[in-house]
């Protein structure tokens, strides 16, 4: 794990409100285990410095989106975050319980989890005021889920040349994962109006970063 003796407390401040050491170093070794596993795969090794400021700028975003949506009047209810959470547990199958115990792994407890929760839910709403409700095409569909089976195919490669039926990697039907091209659109389009609102927000904040 990496040594975060050396990191003072706050570590930032956005408009006041003060990112402790703790909410940081939590997000740092948490990326730091995701980042250690890609590396044994990968062969590179761990860039610390680059998670260091990864986690400090998803740290700040997060916080100035917060204040945003707070400043609109929005809010995220207990039912909300619980129906959240079942669907996640639903999603990676198992109940909600083994779905906490799993993020415990990650150093995160049961509040913590549902803070994560809140949090993710409240930006969504933010979102989707400054931008309206996601709506993608069936084309737009489709060339996204045509562009996955390209990937699938090269990456089969080899003797299976990616010709139909060559292996157990093939790709579903478009019919069968439709809802799923969907939430990864959805995912991706959220990511980058999030990006896009958090630069504009920026622009206009007072960050005063320690680290």
């Amino acid at each position: 794990m990496p040594n975060l003796d050396d990191v003072p407390d706050p570590v930032a401040e956005v408009n006041g409100t003060e990112i402790s050491k703790d909410e940081f170093a939590s997000l740092v070794e948490s990326q730091y285990q995701q980042m250690s596993m890609q590396a044994q795969m990968s062969g590179q090794p761990v860039d610390e410095k680059q998670i260091r400021d990864q986690a400090i700028e998803g740290l700040v975003g997060t916080t100035l989106l917060e204040q945003e949506a707070g400043n609109r009047g929005l809010e995220v209810t207990d039912d909300e975050v619980d129906a959240e959470l079942t669907e996640f547990a639903k999603t990676n199958q198992v109940s909600t319980d083994e779905f906490v115990a799993k993020m415990g792994e990650q150093g995160m407890d049961r509040q913590g989890v549902m803070e994560q929760i809140e949090s993710q839910l409240l930006i969504e709403k933010l979102v989707t005021e400054e931008y309206g409700e996601f709506s993608a095409t069936e084309e737009e569909l489709r060339a996204a889920y045509d562009q996955v089976a390209q990937q699938q195919q090269q990456s089969m490669g080899g003797a299976q040349g990616g010709a139909p039926g060559g292996g157990a990697q093939q790709v579903p039907p478009f019919e069968q994962v439709r809802d799923q091209v969907a939430e990864q659109l959805k995912s991706e389009k959220q990511a980058k109006d999030m990006q896009t609102l958090f630069e504009e927000l920026r622009g206009d904040a007072d960050v005063k970063v320690h680290i």
